[in-house]
């Protein structure tokens, strides 16, 4: 099988951890330094688990109501991109703004970044920053924004993540490479005070993947670990595929090699979750639950293995479910394809509706107790802001 084969075999190929040690205790073995001084730490061995059994389910039971979370604004964006085709939505929200991205393709293989702030008080909409780059994806922590940004070169894709602060405006570069051989570009995840990200350094022969984060507190990149999966006609090793670090922790979805066998597995860094996992589009987690959206259907499993989780079934099996966003210990929201989303409350065992059907819903973000999103039909743009304290 091919290097792309690989990557592009989906998600079926997801990612190993190192099993049974808590993430305090991998924290004790941080490398920390500069940001523009953060070197390679040790290759980390995995120590192997048994699999645990998380397979009682009940059916969530529906209810038709839309359920309402909060005070709701509504923000039609729709006036400052007249006659352009535009794919926006909140990427993150700071003191009474919105901050996005707007990306403008200029040729087959170039495009224009702008980073936009909406002022929810004044119906002000400011460029913050412009790059004759893409930025694949754009999130924040405090009062900075973090954001990558690439290009394709004849080697692969050129990356750089970049940070700004909000309160002085600077920019600085945190860390840049390039994804060789089908590897992707870093993905960005946030707990309340890091942004955590994977490298992926890619020869014909081996994949070094590296696990960093950005602690804002105290201004350093901190190096958690390090995985190798050795190439050849039987592959062995690991590769880290996806990941969450949330305040509850590191979640990995990743695969193991041994002699050529593949095993997929979604585990927690703690200890408190192991599980096989083919076919996952998306997940996530708090301390108690696990969930987890494959093509029809999402699961809501107890790590306390005993307990009882839950299904959502989508309208269709052929739709997604993705986009989890845990409110609470027992209250989560999430999204059906890219039409609608819906809250669950566990501790009830119940679900619904907390929008209507659109023709586009973007992925949600939960910020500081508010939750933002956009809606499209293809002519009007809408940011929709629920304030949750309130």
């Amino acid at each position: 099988m091919s290097r792309k084969t690989f990557f592009t075999a989906a998600l079926t190929l997801t990612l190993v951890v190192t099993a049974g040690c808590t993430d305090s205790t991998v924290t004790k073995q941080h490398l920390k330094v500069p940001a523009d001084q953060a070197q390679a730490a040790p290759i980390v061995k995995p120590v192997t688990a048994p699999l645990s059994d998380y397979g009682k389910y009940v059916p969530l039971k529906r209810q038709s109501e839309t359920v309402t979370l909060g005070s709701h604004q509504t923000y039609n964006l729709s006036p400052f991109f007249t006659g352009q085709t535009v794919v926006i939505a909140p990427d993150y929200l700071y003191q009474q703004s919105i901050y996005y991205t707007h990306i403008k393709q200029t040729s087959d293989t170039a495009s224009k970044s702008y980073i936009y702030r909406y002022s929810q008080g004044s119906n002000d909409n400011q460029v913050l920053h412009t790059v004759n780059r893409t930025i694949g994806m754009m999130t924040g922590v405090s009062h900075y924004l973090f954001w990558v940004e690439y290009n394709q070169i004849k080697s692969g894709q050129k990356w750089a993540i970049r940070s700004l602060d909000l309160k002085t405006g600077n920019i600085n570069t945190l860390d840049q490479g390039i994804s060789r051989y089908d590897t992707a570009i870093p993905y960005l995840d946030t707990s309340s005070k890091r942004v955590s990200w994977m490298t992926h350094e890619a020869t014909p022969i081996r994949t070094k993947t590296i696990l960093k984060s950005f602690d804002i507190g105290e201004d350093a990149i901190i190096i958690h670990q390090n995985y190798i999966l050795k190439e050849g006609k039987k592959r062995n090793g690991l590769y880290p595929f996806d990941f969450r670090r949330s305040d509850a922790g590191l979640i990995m979805h990743t695969s193991t090699f041994k002699n050529g066998h593949q095993t997929p597995t979604l585990e927690t860094f703690d200890g408190t979750f192991k599980r096989r996992m083919n076919g996952l589009i998306d997940f996530e987690h708090n301390k108690k639950y696990v969930a987890t959206g494959e093509e029809g259907s999402a699961i809501f499993m107890n790590k306390k293995a005993q307990k009882t989780g839950y299904r959502f079934k989508p309208s269709d099996n052929r739709l997604t479910v993705d986009a989890f966003r845990f409110l609470s210990a027992d209250r989560v929201i999430f999204r059906e394809s890219i039409s609608k989303i819906w809250y669950a409350d566990l501790a009830h065992g119940t679900v619904a509706p907390l929008t209507d059907m659109a023709d586009t819903t973007s992925k949600p973000i939960y910020v500081n107790g508010k939750l933002a999103y956009a809606v499209s039909d293809g002519a009007q743009i809408e940011f929709h802001v629920i304030d949750l304290k309130k």
